[in-house]
């Protein structure tokens, strides 16, 4: 019993010359190594020693023996990098939500505080995750403006963001789309992906843990502060697909609508850039694209989903002259979206 009451001395000794910030994870397990090695210096034994660190971590941090207590896993830290926007639904909840002008005017001017132009008139809307248009005015920018949901970004998120503005990890890159939109899509499952080697600009698609409503986004310079960009970044609710939801085939009685954003190409004198996201029925595993006999690349489909960005090596084809093939698993032409 001596032996305890001289360790459990110590250890308090150790917190108290050694305060933590609060909740500070990190400084706990470096504190944890340095007092390991101060601990190897004590006569006494390796289990009663186990225990009392144990005691000393569970004082240090009392939520963590609480009953139903799990530590967090990924995806479950996402609200921590939003704020709430009030009469605004969070999450999936409000993705498609019809709207008023004014609505639509106050939610981004949250966004765009600046930004004193009212919109064009859309069609059919407007409604959150709609691109809107701000009003032509000549010697202004162009810009426009994605309607937010209910997920504002704390200035910590913005700060993440802005320090990894092409981000190459998932992680990054949905951090980045949430922000775009106020919908917090962290933890999505992302179902394709595709990035320029060129200029570091990426497209992706994702999909809610629900499976009722998907992301398309671009990541480039530009789309956050609204200026215009190739395919822009949409929201969607597959349920509920609207006018400018990139609908290739529309939803039958069997099957669901395939979308595709159409090919959008550019090129000069080295060769091509062309870049489109899409989904797909018939159970398609890759998506082959095709300038001429050297020029031509695979994309990789997975449940349906792709997304492409492909820079070619130059080439004395003509824009006119790709390709785009969807084939199943056997090599069979499941659609051909361009021939």
């Amino acid at each position: 019993m001596e032996d305890v009451r001289e360790v459990s001395a110590e250890l308090h000794r150790l917190a108290d010359s050694e305060p933590l910030d609060p909740f500070d994870t990190d400084a706990l397990l470096i504190r944890g190594h340095r007092g390991r090695r101060r601990r190897k210096t004590l006569a006494i034994g390796g289990a009663v020693a186990g225990v009392a660190v144990v005691a000393l971590i569970a004082a240090l941090l009392p939520g963590l023996t609480q009953a139903g207590k799990k530590p967090p896993v990924a995806g479950d830290q996402g609200q921590a990098l939003f704020e709430s926007v009030q009469g605004v639904p969070r999450g999936e909840a409000g993705v498609g939500q019809r709207l008023t002008m004014a609505e639509a005017q106050r939610r981004c001017a949250m966004r765009y505080p600046d930004e004193k132009r009212g919109f064009e008139t859309p069609y059919d809307g407007p409604f959150v995750g709609q691109r809107l248009s701000y009003k032509v005015i000549i010697g202004a920018r162009v810009r426009m403006c994605t309607v937010p949901g209910g997920d504002k970004p704390t200035a910590a998120l913005l700060a993440q963001v802005a320090k990894d503005p092409l981000p190459t990890t998932t992680a990054g890159q949905l951090r980045h789309c949430s922000v775009q939109t106020w919908v917090d899509v962290t933890g999505w499952r992302v179902t394709a992906s595709a990035r320029s080697s060129e200029t570091g600009a990426s497209l992706l698609t994702a999909v809610s843990p629900s499976g009722k409503t998907a992301i398309a986004c671009e990541i480039d310079k530009s789309t956050l502060d609204g200026g215009m960009i190739t395919q822009g970044t949409s929201v969607l609710s597959l349920d509920h697909l609207r006018y400018d939801s990139n609908q290739y085939t529309h939803a039958t009685a069997t099957e669901p609508a395939q979308l595709w954003t159409g090919n959008n190409i550019g090129g000069n004198r080295d060769g091509y850039t062309t870049l489109a996201w899409g989904k797909l029925n018939g159970n398609p595993t890759r998506l082959h694209l095709q300038m001429d006999a050297k020029t031509q690349t695979d994309v990789p489909i997975t449940d349906g989903w792709f997304a492409y960005y492909w820079s070619t090596p130059p080439t004395k084809a003509k824009i006119s002259d790709l390709r785009i093939t969807a084939y199943d698993k056997n090599g069979k032409v499941v659609k051909t979206l361009l021939k």
